[in-house]
C-alpha cells in the first residue's frame, strides 16, 4: 500500500512539475502531523519527488519553491500537533494512534525529558518518535516561543535535506562515486566514527546510525568501492564501542544512574544484565540484534565482571555479524543495478 501510494504521488508530478510545490507542503504536514506522521511515508515520498526532479532537469526556482513548502508544511504539522497536545493532553493517549500503541506517548516523554528543547528540533529527523514529540511538548507546556524557533528552524533544514541530497546527488553522481573509490580510507573512518556511535546507549541515536551506516556502506559499494575496508572499519568502530563500554561498566561498581551515557535510570543495563545471566556466551554475540538495546549488553558486561579474555572473542564475532548484516544489502543492490 506505502509503494502504491508514493507511486501516485509521483506519478501526478510527472504530469506537471508545478505540482511539486502543493504536493511538497501537504506531504511534509502529513509527516509532522501526529496522527498521520506514524503511517503517512512522508519521507520515501519527497525522496522519491527529489529524485524525479533532478533527474527530470526541473529549474531551481521549482525546487527552491518545493523546499520552502516542505518546511512550512513541517512547521504547520508540528504546530497543530502542538496545541492538540495542549488541549486534549488528558483525553490523547485513549485516541488512534495513541490507544493502539500505548508506549508511544511513554518514549516519547523519556525522549522530551532527555533531550528538553532539543527533543523538537531533532523530532523532524527521528522516526521513532517524530509523531509524539510535538503533543508531549503542548502536554509539558513547553513555552509557545522556543518551541516554534526549534519547530522552524528543524523543519526547514529538514526539508533542505530531504529534498535538496537527492538532487545534488543526481547532478554530481559521477564526482561523488569517484571521489569515495579514491578516498576509501576516509570512507572507513566515517564507517568506523559511524559504528561506535551506533553503539552508544542512547535510544535517539542506535537506529539513525544503523541507518547511516547501511546508506553510506550502500552508496560506496554501489560506486564500485571496496567491501573489506569498510566491512573492517564498521567491525572495528562496534568492537571499539563494546570495549569503551565494558570498560565504563567494570569501573562503575554498579553505580550508573548518573553516567553521561544513562538517561533512564539505569533501567537498561539492569535489563542487559539479567539478559545475561540468562544466555550467557549467546547473549553476548546476539547483543546486536536487540535494537535500541543493544548499547547496553557490553556495559552489563563490565557490570558482571565478565573477564575480557571472553568478552573480547564474542565482541568480534558480534561486531563483524552486525557490520556484514549493514553491508550484505549493498552489495546485493550493486549486483543487480550496478552497471
Amino acid at each position: 500500500m506505502t509503494d502504491s501510494l508514493v507511486e501516485s504521488i509521483v506519478s501526478i508530478v510527472r504530469q506537471g512539475q508545478g505540482w511539486a510545490i502543493p504536493i511538497a507542503f501537504l506531504v511534509a504536514f502529513g509527516e509532522s502531523l501526529c496522527f498521520l506522521s506514524i503511517v503517512w511515508p512522508g519521507w520515501a515520498i519527497l525522496t522519491a519527488l527529489a529524485f524525479l526532479l533532478a533527474a527530470s532537469g526541473v529549474g531551481s526556482s521549482v525546487l527552491l519553491w518545493s523546499v520552502v513548502a516542505a518546511g512550512l508544511g513541517g512547521v504547520a504539522g508540528y504546530s497543530v500537533s502542538y496545541w492538540i497536545g495542549v488541549y486534549f493532553k488528558d483525553t490523547i493517549p485513549n485516541v488512534w494512534p495513541f490507544k493502539n500503541n500505548p508506549t508511544l506517548i511513554p518514549r516519547g516523554e523519556a525522549f522530551f525529558e532527555e533531550h528538553g528543547l532539543w527533543s523538537v528540533f531533532l523530532g523532524h529527523f527521528v522516526g521513532p518518535v517524530r509523531a509524539v514529540i510535538p503533543v508531549v511538548a503542548g502536554m509539558f507546556a513547553m513555552p509557545q516561543i522556543p518551541f516554534q524557533i526549534a519547530n522552524v528552524a528543524s523543519a526547514f533544514i529538514w526539508a533542505i535535506w530531504v529534498i535538496l541530497w537527492p538532487v545534488l546527488f543526481v547532478a554530481y553522481q559521477d564526482t561523488i562515486f569517484a571521489f569515495m573509490r579514491d578516498h576509501e580510507w576516509l570512507i572507513a573512518a566515517i564507517m568506523f566514527a559511524v559504528a561506535f556511535a551506533g553503539a552508544i546507549p542512547m535510544a535517539s541515536l542506535v537506529i539513525p546510525m544503523m541507518v547511516v551506516f547501511a546508506f553510506i556502506g550502500g552508496l560506496h559499494l554501489y560506486a564500485g568501492g571496496s567491501f573489506l575496508p569498510i566491512f573492517l572499519a564498521g567491525a572495528a568502530g562496534a568492537l571499539a564501542a563494546d570495549l569503551f563500554f565494558h570498560r565504563a561498566g567494570a569501573t562503575s561498581r554498579g553505580e550508573l544512574s548518573d553516567a553521561w551515557y544513562i538517561n533512564d535510570g539505569g533501567k537498561g543495563v539492569a535489563a542487559a544484565r539479567s539478559f545475561l545471566r540468562q544466555n550467557g556466551v549467546l547473549g553476548v554475540i546476539t547483543s546486536k540484534a536487540l535494537g535500541t538495546r543493544r548499547a547496553t549488553v557490553p556495559i552489563a558486561a563490565g557490570v558482571e565482571n565478565m573477564p575480557l579474555a571472553s568478552f573480547i572473542p564474542l565482541s568480534v564475532i558480534a561486531a563483524a555479524l552486525w557490520s556484514a548484516a549493514l553491508l550484505v544489502p549493498g552489495l546485493i543492490a550493486r549486483a543487480m543495478f550496478a552497471g
